[in-house]
């Protein structure tokens, strides 16, 4: 399979992982695919939506594996932070984000993919 007729298959597939609400492994076991490719894929569109140029296959994802994460701590958000700025406040499995008005959006798409939401 050329590289044009694998990256129109995966787009095909990974569409429907998209539309399915199923996590990527069971959409991966239900479709019999290889989780690994599966996941290189979804990190390739994910990058290209939030345009970011595909890498060598031998680069580094920017997406943190679990075993990579970093701890950080966070500080419980000051009174009245999020009243003035008309940003967003999102609450995700059971995590509070605050977003400014001038969030980052690859940033914050990768804090949803760690989080599982996407």
């Amino acid at each position: 399979m050329s590289r044009g007729e694998s990256r129109q298959y995966w787009a095909g597939q990974l569409s429907e992982y998209w539309d399915s609400g199923f996590s990527v492994q069971e959409y991966c076991e239900l479709k019999e695919l290889p989780f690994e490719n599966t996941k290189r894929w979804i990190r390739v569109f994910e990058k290209e939506r939030n345009g970011v140029p595909e890498k060598s296959a031998s680069a580094t994802p920017e997406v943190p594996e679990p075993s990579r994460l970093e701890m950080v701590e966070v500080k419980p958000p000051l009174a009245g932070l999020c009243s003035g700025n008309s940003g967003i406040r999102l609450k995700i499995a059971g995590v509070e984000v605050l977003l400014d008005r001038d969030f980052d959006g690859p940033s914050l798409s990768v804090l949803l993919s760690v989080l599982g939401v996407r």
